[in-house]
């Protein structure tokens, strides 16, 4: 059916004169009017969520198909699905709030006492420089439900107690410093989990730069970048159902993440770049460890120099 619109008419937004409903100039709506709530609650649904139809289309291929996407984008037919970037920033979001209403960290320090009232004392170890609690064990927990309060304070009695009745210097230093690791370690978790959305777009780059030497040097740097973007946003989502499931109560460890990632990576990247399983299974484990050393440990260690209270540490390197 042909569009009429009356002689004369000139488009509302930019003063065009029209020749029909839509602007050619523009491509403002002649006949858009006020809306029902209604209608309006619906176009806002389905026209700014990160989960509209076309990303659950995504997200189901990326299940079943994990080379599919990077395929389709490769050939033409990446109209089907989201883009790599709104796949990332999607898969993003989706795991930030899946860590928020389940109550889940992405990382936590926690120094717990085995049984309840029954912590012993704190003892420091002038070899290895470190103070244990007897009874009590601690170490990082990665999305895990949160623990509140991290630091049992029949620890933090037990490491002050210590101090008091230190008779040497460096124990009695030792053990003071070490309530101040406790409290530098809850800041560092607490930043690298609300960091981590920007640390990883300016690690994206680097991400694709190790990628060269394994899958080739020719190829333009934005295909390298297309797979980098793919690759963390499977790397969210592999994150965000671990994080569910322990919030469940299966209290997984982060390390089983490795092996589906290495499964994802080896059918996308043999697809992709058009080599041997083999050989995209052995350069995925080579790259990942790159990857996770020179690059995501750095990131780390240079939130924990923000948080670390640098007069305390060197205080505690002269007393010892």
């Amino acid at each position: 059916m042909t569009e009429t619109t009356t002689a004369g008419a000139v488009c509302a937004a930019c003063e065009t004169p029209l020749t029909g409903r839509w602007c050619h100039a523009c491509g403002q709506d002649s006949r858009a009017r006020p809306v029902p709530l209604r209608a309006l609650v619906v176009e806002v649904a389905t026209s700014y969520s990160p989960v509209d139809g076309k990303l659950a289309r995504t997200l189901a291929v990326l299940v079943v198909r994990p080379g599919r996407l990077l395929e389709a984008y490769r050939s033409g037919a990446g109209s089907l699905y989201v883009t790599p970037l709104k796949l990332f920033v999607a898969s993003t979001a989706l795991f930030l709030s899946v860590l928020n209403f389940s109550d889940t960290t992405l990382v936590q320090y926690v120094w717990k006492v085995d049984r309840g009232g029954q912590a012993g004392p704190a003892l420091y170890d002038p070899v290895s420089m470190e103070v244990k609690v007897q009874g009590a064990t601690d170490g990082e927990r990665w999305l895990q439900p949160k623990i509140e309060p991290a630091i049992d304070p029949e620890v933090t009695a037990a490491i002050q107690a210590a101090a008091r009745a230190a008779s040497d210097e460096p124990t009695r230093a030792s053990m003071r410093y070490e309530l101040v690791l406790n409290a530098e370690q809850a800041d560092w978790a607490a930043r690298l989990s609300g960091w981590l959305p920007n640390v990883l777009w300016l690690l994206m780059p680097v991400y694709a730069v190790f990628l060269i030497p394994f899958f080739g040097r020719r190829r333009l740097f934005l295909e390298h970048v297309i797979f980098a973007m793919w690759a963390h946003a499977v790397g969210f989502l592999l994150a965000m159902g671990l994080a569910g499931i322990n919030a469940a109560g299966a209290n997984l460890s982060a390390a089983w993440l490795v092996v589906p990632y290495l499964a994802y990576f080896t059918i996308a990247a043999a697809r992709y770049y058009a080599v041997a399983p083999v050989q995209a299974f052995w350069r995925g484990i080579v790259h990942l460890s790159l990857y996770v050393v020179l690059a995501l440990m750095p990131a780390a260690v240079a939130i924990l120099a923000t948080v670390t209270d640098w007069p305390a540490l060197i205080a505690w390197i002269e007393a010892v």
